[in-house]
Parts: structure tokens; sequence; C-alpha cells
């Protein structure tokens, strides 16, 4: 078993990839980790990740990048890179990581990997160096979806649902939902919808500008707002640390940054917080709850409009010859979902010209876990 390392594991480091916490050692177990040790997972080996798990690519000031299997130019991603890393070359069958907008899925999709989020509050989230209450989540990643419904099985105490019986109902979404996507990605996303429609399902349109807009509206805000109040707690406990002395030893200059925008008092004042977090966030909820509502039974996405980017590729990246902002690009697809608390898979859907792994992402309505696994698991037999 693997655990990235902003999960507890008792007795061994517990750094969440940042010098900051660089002397910390867990006196117990996560939850999470007990309970599958319980069930006879061996010593857990700890994988490195994107520091403090702010960020998706990989990136590392102080361990160093996470390199992808596949070409070791190209980023793992993040946050959870290291567990895909490792899982992408044999080392374990299943990780214990987190996600909090992608952080188990994009790893997952550019490493060949499955990744999965669950819905909020279905797994123990103790033992955390978390980002976010409102959606840092304990998930899984494994190479077989056998392990995934192994391990969702004793961290939620629902067994696995049996195979897909009937007909499901699959939105996809508008090209103008869609946005620009690597030509692989696109022909990947089409030729996964064909194999949904050849296996008897019926796939329709569904518009998905408004859960954009929301996301659009709270995600970030509630990220960054949380996060300082998150951390500003989690430093003085574990290591006597204020927030400011955190921050200062941070290695990564994009973790610095984003950590700076969170306590500068001006990019997300309490007022624009309490509207996000009071009127946006309901509201985003409400709109993917009236998409499920409408007879659609999960949707399906690109994991990333690209594959894995070149590891040295820093806050700009290139997306059919432009120039585009590294993390709203590759977090995309799995922002919005996550603000909704939403469970959310990411599966291997073949390669591009280079041999560069795809994922597709199937999402389903809050607490629908069991019914999104049991399709998940169809979609790979198929």
């Amino acid at each position: 078993m693997l655990v990235k390392d902003n999960i507890a594991v008792a007795g061994l480091q517990w750094t969440a990839g940042s010098p900051g916490f660089a002397e910390v050692r867990a006196d117990r177990d996560a939850t999470a980790v007990r309970m599958l040790r319980e069930k006879r997972a061996v010593l857990p080996i700890k994988t490195t990740l994107h520091e403090l798990a702010f960020g998706v690519t990989g990136a590392n000031g102080w361990t160093g990048a996470i390199a992808n299997p596949h070409d070791s130019a190209r980023a793992a991603g993040g946050s959870s890179g290291g567990s895909a890393a490792a899982l992408a070359v044999g080392l374990g069958d299943v990780s214990l990581v987190t996600d909090t907008g992608g952080s188990a899925r994009i790893p997952a999709s550019f490493c060949g990997v499955i990744g999965f989020r669950p819905s909020m509050g279905r797994y123990p989230s103790d033992g955390l160096i978390g980002l976010s209450p409102s959606r840092d989540t304990i998930g899984l990643m494994a190479r077989e979806m056998r392990w995934i419904l192994w391990a969702d099985a004793i961290l939620s105490g629902e067994l696995p649902a049996d195979k897909v019986a009937g007909t499901r109902t699959i939105g996809i979404a508008a090209d103008t939902d869609l946005g620009d996507l690597e030509p692989a990605v696109a022909e990947a996303y089409r030729r996964t919808i064909a194999r949904i429609e050849a296996a008897g399902h019926h796939v329709v349109t569904v518009d998905l500008a408004q859960v954009n807009a929301l996301d659009e509206a709270c995600g970030f805000p509630i990220a960054l707002y949380q996060t300082h109040e998150t951390l500003r707690a989690t430093a003085p406990d574990l290591v006597g640390l204020t927030f400011e002395k955190l921050v200062a030893a941070v290695a990564s200059p994009d973790v610095a940054h984003l950590l700076g925008l969170a306590s500068d008092g001006t990019t997300v004042t309490d007022a624009h917080y309490a509207r996000a977090i009071g009127h946006d966030w309901p509201a985003l909820r409400a709109a993917y709850a009236a998409i499920f509502a409408g007879g659609v039974d999960h949707i399906l996405l690109p994991t990333a409009p690209l594959v894995a980017p070149a590891i040295d590729a820093g806050p700009e990246l290139t997306l059919n010859g432009r120039s585009v902002p590294a993390f709203p690009t590759i977090t995309r697809f799995t922002r919005a979902d996550s603000m909704a608390g939403l469970p959310s898979i990411s599966l291997p859907a073949g390669t591009d010209g280079q041999g560069m792994p795809i994922g597709m992402m199937l999402t389903g309505a809050r607490h629908a876990d069991s019914a999104l696994l049991s399709f998940a698991r169809s979609v790979l037999a198929g």
C-alpha cells in the first residue's frame, strides 16, 4: 500500500512535501490508514507530492519535480504525482491519496492509472495536512479497478455494487463547454462515447455552462481563504511555526505565490468569501443536482484537456500552439465537481501518438458512489 505524504502514518515522516514540516512524524495512523491495515494492507510506503498538495504538475522545489514514468521529460501531475508514478511502474497495488480539486484524478490521467475521488464524507478524513475543508477528501489510486473496489468497501462500509444492470444515461459536454482539447484527447473522448453507446447506453448533451460559471465564482476564493485558515491553524499545532514562517520555508515558487494570495487580505476579502460560501457554493451543488434529477446518471468528460506537459512547464504551458496558464487549464474539468463534493473517477483511455496516457472522467450524483464505480468497472471491461 502507498500513502501520500500529507496523510498520517504512525512513526513515519508527515511532511506534505514541504520543508516546514520536515521534522514532523505522525504519532498515530489516519483512520483510513488504520482501516486498511486492519484488512491486511502491508506496511505503507510514503509517496511524494506537489508541495503542500497545492498544485497540479508535481513540481516541488524541496524534493524535486515528479517525473512521468512514460517519459521522464514530462510531469507526473499533481498533487498526488508520486503515487501515480509509483503505481505506473508497479510499486504497490493501491494508494491512499487526497483530492481537493483534481489531485487524485489528474496524475492518474497523466500516468495511465485509475484515480477515484469519493463523495465528500464517504471516507474518514482525519490525519490530513489539508487545504480546504469544503472539498478536501481522501481518495484512491490503483492500476486495477478491483483494488479501488476493495479499498472503497473497507473505507465506506458499503459492499461493491453488482455489475451494471439496465441502460444508463450518460451526459456529455457541448463543444462550447469542452473548450480547447489536444487532438488526441478529443479523439479519445469521441472513442469513449462510441463505446458507451455501443454497449447500449443513452448519451445526451448536458449544459455545463451554469456549473462552470458558479465554480468560477466560488471555487478559487473558497480554496484560497480556507487554505489560509487551515494552515494558520495546522502549522503551530504540528511544528510550532506561524503561518508566515511556514510560507517563508516553502520551496516552490508557485506554492509560495498562491499562499501569498491566500493571506494578503485583498485577493479574497471576508465579504467575497461570505458570498462564495453562502450563496455560490450552494447554487453550484443545486445546479449539479438538477442535472442528475433530470435523468442523467453520470457525466463523462476528459480528465484533462491535454496529456502530461513538460516537467519544467512552470506557470504557463502550450496547448495546441497557444500559451495558456497551467493551473486553470489542467484543472478545467476537475474543479467544479470537486467543489460540489461529487464522486468522480478517472479511467485510462489509451495514449497519444507519443505513447502518453489519456484519461477519461466519470462523475456521479453526490452519494451515488457505488453506482458510479459499478459503471466505471463496466466501461473498463468493455
